[in-house]
């Protein structure tokens, strides 16, 4: 595999997290156009924020621009990962159930370990450019 092959495949394995970071985008546009603004008070408003943000991070580590060139692809997926968990460990304060909010915390917390770890520059999990 050559040096050009080599960059290819890294910049398809960072796309997926653009194409997931603009299926979070959609998804908080269709939160939003579906339940509007007084969705947002209170911890689902935050949440939603929180949300947002992580699609924002994982779109601009996903797509080659200036910030990605000067941060780092995976410094901004660290940091979209970090924002997506906290947003389940937030959804499960919104939610009923017992069950429901053990999931949601334990998956979320999941996600910022990858985030962090990706931020440590892939110390303990397997990073995208490997």
């Amino acid at each position: 595999m050559g040096a050009a092959d080599a960059e290819d495949a890294m910049a398809l394995t960072f796309r997926r997290f653009g194409y997931l970071g603009a299926f979070l985008l959609v998804l908080a546009a269709a939160f939003f156009a579906v339940f509007g603004t007084p969705a947002l008070d209170g911890v689902t408003g935050v949440q939603l924020i929180v949300f947002v943000v992580a699609g924002v991070f994982e779109l601009l580590g996903g797509v080659s621009n200036p910030i990605r060139e000067r941060v780092g692809a995976l410094s901004l997926v660290g940091i979209g990962h970090v924002c997506l968990g906290l947003s389940m460990c937030l959804g499960a304060l919104t939610g009923s159930g017992i069950l429901f909010q053990a999931l949601f915390v334990v998956s979320g917390l999941v996600l910022v370990a990858f985030g962090v770890d990706y931020l440590r520059g892939g110390t303990y999990f397997e990073t995208p450019e490997a």
